[in-house]
């Protein structure tokens, strides 16, 4: 039985008390005031101004998308929670490029709920969902631990609040973001205990009437029909990361950065898999980094092979490693260009990538030798990407 199972959270009556309030309330009992939480507004954490809100138009919600900050940046007083708060405001606004922070809301672990776009505004944080839902993000990192009991319990409060003021339909299903994309939000630890609600969902059905939405999924259906085979870094044999690995500082990323190994090609994957161990023992035992440095490797037998993965923070070009996806097709391109199936697998991976929220719609694709001095990723390989949708001349 796991660290989250029935006799621990006997063991914790604040956590029980919390898993029973999450029950989608039929009949709340009382005014609105009695059951909602504190809430700080945005004149007290002192918000930027919304740029050109958009109603919301299924109100009551029928959804509620729980998130994470994914940052082990923790608080428990109003003044630092404030401060944790502005900072999302400014990564969403500065560099995503929205109108406003992306959730409705966000908890502290000071117990106080904070008013990001409310309940009556369109939200950005989940596509396919931000017409439908109010979107709750609790600050911090909730991957290896739960929320403290103060938080939860401002959670719960503030679904309760939601069907009393019918802001949230009475009958409302609660999802966790990883259900919306491709992230690992809102953590694992906080993913299992959403997964205790009565209303958490496991088929959620998304509505794409946002422009955005409409975008990303059109992206998405595109993209299955061409998505690339990913070979996991437990089938291509890779040793465990030496350390953490940080997540992307900017996520979705917004720089495609493009790489050769300058090395011997494969045309198999057995090959492949030999050459990407190469490149972990490499970068582990000789640059002394934590894992592989790149987020993802191909090879001219077709396939992509994961390095880090998704949302995390590579170590393959200086300046750019906390905001890019870094790409390295395996062989050396100084005097010729990957085969079809490499070139491919490679532009489907970006495809996919950007189809499931991995990498920024408006994302810059450039050549290694673009951002550092190096003669990577091969003359030619570079000449060809220069023709590839996004390429930027000056990043």
């Amino acid at each position: 039985m796991n660290k989250f199972s029935l006799p621990i959270i006997v063991a914790n009556l604040g956590l029980l008390t919390s898993l029973v309030l999450a029950a989608p309330p039929n009949d709340v009992q009382g005014s609105a005031d009695a059951v909602c939480p504190r809430i700080v507004t945005r004149d007290e954490w002192k918000a930027r101004e919304a740029l050109f809100p958009e109603k919301l138009p299924h109100s009551p919600a029928p959804y509620l998308v729980v998130h994470h900050g994914g940052i082990k940046r923790y608080c428990h007083d109003q003044l630092t929670c404030s401060a944790i708060v502005r900072s999302y405001q400014d990564l969403h606004i500065d560099t995503n490029g929205w109108q406003d922070i992306g959730y409705n809301f966000l908890i502290g672990e000071d117990g106080n709920v904070y008013e990001g776009r409310g309940w009556d505004t369109v939200g950005a944080h989940a596509p396919g969902y931000n017409v439908q839902s109010i979107g709750v993000c609790v600050i911090g990192d909730f991957t290896d631990r739960l929320p403290n009991e103060a938080a939860l319990s401002a959670l719960n409060s503030l679904m309760r609040c939601g069907v009393a003021m019918a802001k949230l339909k009475k009958d409302y299903l609660v999802i966790g973001h990883r259900q919306t994309r491709s992230t690992e939000c809102p953590g694992e630890a906080l993913f299992k205990y959403v997964q205790s609600f009565p209303n958490w969902t496991d088929r959620p059905v998304p509505i794409l009437s946002k422009r955005t939405d409409t975008i990303a999924y059109f992206l998405h259906l595109m993209s299955m029909k061409t998505v690339p085979t990913i070979i996991s870094r437990s089938e291509w044999g890779a040793k465990e990361p030496k350390g953490s690995v940080d997540p992307l500082r900017v996520n979705p990323p917004t720089y495609i950065i493009i790489h050769h190994s300058a090395t011997d090609t494969c045309t198999t994957r057995a090959i492949c898999q030999a050459r990407v161990r190469a490149f972990q023992n490499y970068h582990m035992n000789e640059k002394k980094w934590n894992d592989i440095g790149y987020n993802f490797i191909v090879g001219e037998d077709g396939n992509v092979y994961e390095g880090r993965g998704w949302a995390k923070t590579g170590a393959h070009t200086k300046s750019y490693n906390d905001k890019s996806i870094g790409i390295c097709i395996i062989g050396n391109y100084d005097n010729r260009i990957p085969n079809n199936a490499a070139t491919e697998a490679t532009k489907q991976l970006i495809s996919y990538g950007v189809a499931q929220g991995n990498i920024s719609e408006k994302y810059f694709l450039i050549g290694h030798m673009q951002a550092s001095p190096t003669s990577c990723p091969g003359n030619k390989l570079h000449q060809l990407i220069q023709s590839w949708p996004h390429w930027t001349k000056n990043p």
